[in-house]
């Protein structure tokens, strides 16, 4: 615990937390950088010290400016080292992951990258009362592999604008599952609030690069309930890859079709429950382009230009065919009619059920 009134600002202090049962306590003090560190370093890190992991370990009343992450919460070796020598299990690699870690009233702004990154197969973090803002790209990542993860009662506003062009979400789940995101709200975020998605391999003929691994978990079973969108151009994105040209990405699993100027690949986030969110100035409030979605009891003001839409062209061209399995009921939509609120592809409209 730091004492009261400590004085980090313009310093470029880091923290690093690597041992079990350990904590930091900020007691308020704002942490930013001094005007000339370009660094990408984190002002926060939870880290083990070796390939072990690490459990029990809380950071709570920092409030970051600045810096490459305010928080990242990670393995001790990268992704593509454990991948070169095989080490792909999930579980096995949980298994070496930080788990059991609360954050609480902890805020970033002005982030160069993510505000906050989970890495790789990291599970069981609670973020309780955090604030993301400006953040450089997502607000709050969630890699892969992640899983059993809590936000709550968060702000996360104005993320995803570098060099203010909006090219990132608030929160990006990436082969993350059975998470919850409850009681949130979410202003003007630049690409949308919360994506998921499966990352198609990215980069896959660059093994040099840390995140190198081939992703095989989908962002499946997660639940995001009782928050509020706001001036948003999407509030919840299921599978937000799957009809996206990654061309530039160069994919290395899961191609549906490939042009000489676009690729495109099969999203997987199956399975998740859209529950009594509140959407007001949203373009397009929820889009699904994976199986079993289910959509209850949200509600959408006037101000919602397309509240839901269900489908996708480019994944019909796959083996896994139309989207199916929707569930969409007890949804309140102000000033639309049913046919008007919700949008249905042809092709997904016998394998949708709407109450």
């Amino acid at each position: 615990m730091l004492s009261q009134n400590c004085d980090l600002d313009s310093k470029s202090v880091r923290f690093v937390l690597d041992s079990s049962h350990s904590s930091l306590d900020c007691q308020g003090a704002r942490l930013s950088t001094m005007v000339d560190d370009e660094s990408n370093a984190s002002a926060i890190t939870i880290k083990p010290k070796t390939d072990a992991a690490i459990e029990d370990i809380s950071v709570a009343n920092c409030h970051v400016d600045g810096y490459g992450h305010a928080l990242h919460i990670r393995q001790y070796s990268n992704p593509n080292q454990r991948y070169a020598r095989n080490f792909t299990d999930p579980s096995a690699n949980r298994v070496l992951a930080p788990r059991d870690i609360h954050i609480t009233n902890v805020s970033s702004i002005n982030s160069r990258n993510s505000g906050m990154f989970v890495g790789d197969h990291v599970h069981a973090v609670t973020f309780d009362r955090i604030r993301v803002q400006n953040a450089g790209t997502v607000g709050l990542y969630l890699e892969f592999g992640s899983r059993d993860n809590v936000i709550i009662n968060s702000v996360f506003i104005g993320n995803g604008f570098r060099t203010f062009k909006p090219n990132r979400e608030a929160i990006a789940l990436d082969s993350s599952a059975n998470n919850r995101i409850e009681h949130n709200q979410f202003v003007h975020n630049g690409a949308g609030s919360i994506l998921l998605y499966r990352n198609c391999f990215e980069h896959a003929n660059d093994p040099v690069r840390s995140n190198h691994f081939k992703r095989t978990e989908s962002s499946r079973d997660n639940i995001i309930r009782s928050n509020t969108f706001t001036d948003e151009p999407v509030g919840v994105w299921v599978a937000s890859r799957q009809s996206r040209n990654l061309k530039g990405f160069q994919c290395g699993a899961y191609l549906i079709k490939q042009t000489p100027f676009a690729s495109y690949h099969l999203d997987s986030a199956k399975n998740n429950k859209v529950i009594n969110n509140r959407f007001e100035n949203v373009d397009q409030g929820i889009i699904v382009e994976d199986d079993g979605t289910l959509i209850s009891d949200n509600k959408f003001a006037a101000t919602v230009n397309m509240p839901i839409s269900i489908g996708s062209e480019v994944r019909e061209e796959s083996t896994a065919g139309a989207v199916k399995d929707t569930v969409i009921k007890d949804n309140y939509f102000d000033n639309k009619t049913i046919q008007q609120a919700i949008i249905i592809r042809e092709k997904s409209k016998k394998a949708t059920e709407i109450r």
